[in-house]
């Protein structure tokens, strides 16, 4: 019977990856079509059109018209999309690591990760956001890359998804939020791995090859910013939009929407003036938690692919991560949510490798061959998948708890009848 669950399992391993994660994230499914689990980004969500064309709207009135055409609520509407892409991102994110999939250890630290597809599940305040449809972008153009790398698809049919597939989502996600266009960087370099391998940033003649041609599509991606420019949007039409709003779903925030107005440069401002200042209690204790984060999200993406799996893969041109990731770093300066940043590099930094073929890995449990350090590395990875959580914001935010407060709080809810939910959102109903 215990070999037949082995093998069994070993068979079907992948598919029990993606029925063990659901499990994991089902409680925050349900209760999300039950209850607002994050009014902010809700009400964020909602940002529409109904005033002429205003960035960040392009949700909002995918979310009103849906409405409008079913008379489903708002809030349920908007549940079931996120729903929807936040299965698409575990199904891309386990094809993307199944070539690893037989060193069990790093595959299962990378899918449980609070750096990635668990930074959500792991502080509610990062689900949500506007911020998951750049995430499947990222998966989906990675997953087209790699396919190429392996030799499944040609140059040709790269080409076409990136002119119909990865180009139009660029432009349509910036028109949901302005994010995107700070991830631009990361796909061009992806599709310049592919166009032209042999591209030196430093050699002039490499940017006048004629391989790179194919990359001149990425000019499109700038449009939205462009009619952003053209477009400022002013407090008196935002404040319009926000009412308009209120008169469908009257629980809506005000303030969310309202922000879409503020100009740049008292944005990045206020923001630097809050994060840089002390907390409440006169420290500096986020600044060292987030720099603390931010050095084990990268160092460790460096040490699996660098170190562990070094002989696994081939790199091409492996300065790309760094012009990749750079452009992101601007966030900490314009926006608080310090902890949805290092989510985004985090996974900047961990597709960057995966987008490459890798040789067959031999089928492992332990990282080491001597069982003291597979043990002293056990223990580490437990405590760091399972008592580490990524704050989405702020200041006076714990780093600890992670996924076990997950589990302590559906027991609680299950066996001690706890109102937590009750008590802590707004009911849907």
């Amino acid at each position: 019977m215990i070999k037949f669950i082995l093998k069994f399992t070993d068979k079907n391993f992948l598919f029990l990856s993606f029925i063990l994660i659901i499990a994991c994230f089902f409680p925050l499914f349900y209760f999300s079509t039950k209850f607002v689990i994050n009014g902010w980004a809700y009400s964020d969500a909602l940002i529409n059109y109904s005033e002429g064309f205003i960035r960040r709207g392009l949700l909002g009135e995918v979310i009103i018209n849906i409405n409008y055409l079913t008379g489903y609520k708002l809030s349920i509407i908007h549940s079931y999309i996120f729903i929807i892409f936040s299965s698409l991102n575990i199904v891309l994110f386990i094809s993307l690591l199944k070539p690893i999939s037989d060193n069990r250890f790093i595959y299962f630290f990378l899918l449980f990760n609070p750096f990635l597809l668990f930074f959500p599940l792991n502080d509610t305040g990062g689900y949500l956001r506007k911020d998951i449809f750049v995430v499947t972008l990222m998966l989906l153009h990675c997953f087209f890359c790699n396919q190429f790398h392996s030799k499944k698809i040609n140059i040709k049919k790269y080409i076409i998804l990136l002119n119909f597939v990865v180009i139009p989502f660029i432009i349509i996600n910036t028109l949901i939020h302005d994010l995107q266009f700070f991830l631009i960087p990361f796909h061009f370099f992806l599709t310049l791995n592919v166009v032209n391998k042999d591209f030196n940033i430093l050699n002039i003649n490499s940017y006048i090859n004629r391989k790179n041609i194919a990359i001149l599509i990425y000019i499109f991606t700038i449009l939205p910013l462009v009619v952003f420019i053209l477009n400022p949007v002013s407090l008196e039409k935002i404040t319009l939009v926000a009412n308009n709003i209120l008169l469908i779903d009257p629980d809506v925030y005000k303030a969310p929407i309202i922000h879409v107005s503020d100009p740049f440069y008292f944005a990045a401002k206020n923001n630097i003036n809050f994060m840089f200042s002390a907390d409440k209690l006169g420290t500096y204790a986020h600044l060292y938690n987030y720099l603390f984060l931010l050095i084990i999200s990268v160092g460790s993406v460096y040490l699996i692919f660098n170190i562990f799996l070094k002989n696994k893969l081939f790199i091409i041109n492996h300065n790309f991560i760094f012009f990749s990731v750079i452009p992101l770093f601007m966030l900490f300066l314009i926006g608080r949510d310090w902890g949805r940043w290092i989510n985004m590099i985090s996974w900047c930094s961990i597709l960057f490798y995966l987008q490459f073929n890798f040789l067959r890995i031999q089928k492992t449990l332990f990282l080491f061959k001597k069982n003291f350090y597979n043990f002293i590395s056990i223990v580490v990875c437990v405590y760091f998948l399972f008592f580490i959580t990524v704050p989405h914001c702020c200041k006076q935010q714990t780093i600890y708890g992670g996924f076990s407060d997950n589990i302590i709080l559906a027991f609680n809810i299950i066996f001690n009848k706890s109102n937590h939910i009750n008590q802590n959102f707004r009911n849907i109903n």
